[in-house]
């Protein structure tokens, strides 16, 4: 066991931690943000301290667990996010797993060292036919098919929220070149979700107070026009 019960290793940005994050802090359990370099990275993986050689990892008093979502659903059930009826938690299992996909779409942008490439690249994602536009567009097509404000069907926010959010819009805080927040204008359901998940109180008050630059800006209420 550690010194604090629970550790979450990531890099310094909010990234596939940022809802773990939300959920340690909604459980009210004791835990380090621990933020980690390449230097950090590579020598954990080359002692082989991360299960799948990727971060994030949480540690805690049982053992680590590595894998953003097996994080976040062991997390769901510390924060009381996961439905008590099985179907429903299913449901929220099939968002977690459908949507994932759709949440990858900077992958391959990554390695472009020259800037101007790196930019034209992630714009192109945002075109009428691109990778990015076909995830928002899917997105707001799943809020509008919600019987509730969430984006699983549950009566009440769920961990598939929590992924979402952070997932979404963190896209577009401003740390990724050629992502423009003004795409968003295209997608009012989605913003209308980003302003009931931002006014939940729970995450107005995790958000409340963010330090001058935060890449968090994006996850307070009114970060866009809606």
């Amino acid at each position: 066991m550690t010194s604090t019960p629970y550790k979450l290793y990531y890099w310094p940005i909010p990234g596939r931690a940022e809802a773990a994050r939300i959920a340690l802090s909604l459980a009210n359990l004791e835990w380090e943000d621990v933020e980690i370099d390449g230097s950090r990275f590579a020598a954990m993986k080359a002692e082989g301290s991360l299960p799948w050689g990727m971060v994030p990892l949480l540690r805690t008093p049982y053992g680590d667990l590595a894998e953003s979502l097996a994080i976040l659903r062991y997390l769901g059930h510390q924060c009381n996010l996961l439905p008590s009826d099985a179907f429903m938690a299913a449901k929220v299992d099939e968002f977690l797993d459908g949507i994932g996909p759709y949440f990858s779409i900077l992958d391959g942008t990554f390695g472009i060292e020259d800037v101007e490439e790196r930019t034209a690249a992630r714009e192109a994602l945002f075109l009428p036919n691109g990778k990015g536009t076909k995830g928002l567009e899917m997105l707001e097509k799943k809020i509008q098919e919600s019987p509730t404000p969430w984006v699983a069907g549950t009566d009440n926010m769920s961990i598939a929220d929590l992924m979402v959010f952070t997932y979404a819009f963190g896209l577009f805080s401003g740390n990724f070149d050629g992502v423009h927040a003004s795409v968003l204008a295209n997608y009012p359901v989605l913003l209308s979700y980003h302003d009931t998940v931002a006014n939940e109180p729970r995450i107005s008050d995790h958000y409340a107070e963010l330090p001058e630059g935060s890449l968090r800006w994006t996850y307070q209420p009114g970060a866009f026009p809606v």
